[in-house]
């Protein structure tokens, strides 16, 4: 259910009417809430549903059997005694492993069966019994569930931070499917930690900000998925990426920077719009960007761009493979965003993605080697001439920029051969259409409100916070009305949806 369209209106102005009523009660909201977190995921598959029962299941109860203890008598071998016999006491590992194991699985086979399927049918002879088997396991016909990346990680950050903290008290099965199943983050996150949710899922006060607050998000997001990213995606860059050849070389250019755009207008219009929704509801979700384009390096681009995943990555898989503490940092960057990479992977692009996540890796690892040489032989660097350092941090801005630009292109790409014919394109002189100039000024516009965007977003809900409550409405909708009025026709749905 694309938040942008009527169909959710519709859905969510009696959830959060009902919401606001039922928020002092919170037995019977724990249960409304997960009641409506189901149908919203129904809505996109109601088969999905008992997909995401498992996942909940399987984390729940992982953690109950830290709780258990089995035991039974048996005659001590030495002195004969009856003693007692702990089979299982307290926490053990397996429970987790098989877990973690289980999330795995389910995300190798929902996002790499198919490819996996067309390899296989590719090198059997045709007609052979085994290719007839291929084709009639169902292995090519394994569709991505919505969401399941984002909620698998959900779950299985509760079922960990309960093994490395053994006072957290183990929940019931009602608070972790409504922890998981949590509709504002269920799609595409921001990816909550059990303890930013649990803490919130008692009774709470209503405040008047949570509405203002909660209408400003969403008219940030919409601005920027409505206007900035379908335009962008429709008038360059998706016919570009379809048929590069057809295209200049000055327009393939421009296409890549739009898509740069476009990317971050998409997720982050996402991201706000979830942070909205949930704030009208009185929930208050972890910021997921904060203006990730003025990124100098690559280590402070995973620090502004989807934090709840570089976050995630870095608690749960750069920091147990040893971090910078235990074996070699380098290789451990290196591994942790490769794997993210994959993470990404669907369908047929598993090259693509293995390279994005590798490329940023490798930068992450270079720019972290940088830094201590940098240290190690030129300390004296930060009282250089404020001229010196103002070129140095321009040099550093472009290149960061132009190598995520790069990236970009293997993730955006439907295949590596596509990838290559749009680099070899932007670098090799070919005639074609061209673009619509209103392009460079909506990339333009979006480089802009990585300096600028904060600061007007904060002047603008001071402003609208302290209107009359008719007048706020009233403006929420003029300006939703005009953002949507000014949109594309038809809404594309969210990129990330498809991971």
């Amino acid at each position: 259910m694309n938040f942008a369209t009527t169909i959710f209106v519709l859905f969510f102005l009696p959830v959060l009417s009902i919401g606001w009523v039922l928020r002092g009660y919170p037995a019977v909201y724990k249960y409304f809430i997960t009641l409506v977190s189901l149908f919203f995921y129904g809505y996109a598959g109601a088969e999905y549903v008992l997909l995401l029962l498992l996942v909940a299941f399987m984390n729940w109860g992982c953690v109950q059997l830290r709780e258990r203890e089995v035991s039974y008598a048996q005659n001590c071998p030495c002195c004969g005694k009856l003693v007692k016999i702990s089979v299982l006491k307290g926490w053990k590992k397996w429970p987790l492993v098989v877990t973690v194991v289980f999330h795995i699985l389910l995300l190798a086979v929902c996002k790499y069966a198919e490819p996996l399927y067309v390899q296989l049918n590719n090198l059997l002879l045709p007609g052979s019994a085994l290719q007839q088997w291929l084709a009639e396991s169902g292995m090519g016909e394994v569709v991505l569930p919505a969401g399941l990346s984002f909620y698998s990680f959900m779950g299985l950050s509760y079922s960990i931070d309960c093994y490395r903290n053994k006072q957290l008290p183990a929940r019931s099965f009602a608070d972790v499917l409504a922890y998981i199943s949590f509709f504002p983050c269920v799609m595409a996150g921001p990816i909550m930690r059990s303890e930013q949710f649990f803490g919130q899922l008692g009774a709470r006060s209503a405040r008047s900000s949570d509405l203002s607050e909660g209408m400003c998000y969403i008219l940030s997001g919409l601005f920027k998925k409505v206007v900035l990213a379908t335009y962008l995606s429709q008038e360059l860059v998706d016919p570009l990426f379809t048929t590069p050849e057809n295209y200049s070389t000055a327009a393939v250019r421009v296409g890549v920077y739009a898509y740069t755009m476009q990317i971050y207008c998409d997720f982050s219009g996402y991201t706000d719009i979830a942070i909205g929704i949930a704030r009208l509801m009185g929930w208050q979700l972890p910021a997921n960007f904060d203006s990730p384009y003025r990124a100098l390096n690559l280590k402070e681009f995973w620090h502004r761009w989807h934090i709840t995943l570089s976050r995630w990555l870095r608690d749960y898989l750069y920091i147990p493979l040893g971090g910078s503490r235990r074996g070699n940092r380098y290789v451990n960057l290196i591994a942790t965003m490769t794997i993210g990479g994959l993470w990404h992977g669907s369908g047929g692009r598993f090259v693509n993605f293995f390279i994005w996540g590798l490329g940023h890796g490798l930068g992450l690892a270079a720019v972290h080697g940088f830094h201590a040489l940098k240290e190690r032989w030129f300390p004296q660097v930060g009282q250089a001439p404020r001229a010196l350092k103002i070129l140095g941090k321009t040099a550093a801005w472009l290149l960061t920029f132009h190598v995520l630009a790069l990236l970009w292109v293997f993730f955006r790409a439907e295949s590596f051969e596509r990838a290559c014919g749009i680099l070899r394109a932007s670098v090799c002189p070919q005639g074609g259409e061209g673009f619509a100039p209103p392009v460079i000024l909506c990339i333009l516009l979006v480089l802009a409100l990585q300096w600028c965007g904060p600061t007007c977003y904060r002047v603008f809900a001071g402003v609208y916070g302290r209107l009359p409550w008719g007048v706020q409405a009233l403006v929420a909708g003029v300006l939703g009305g005009t953002i949507l009025s000014l949109g594309p026709e038809g809404m594309l749905p969210f990129i990330y949806f498809d991971f």
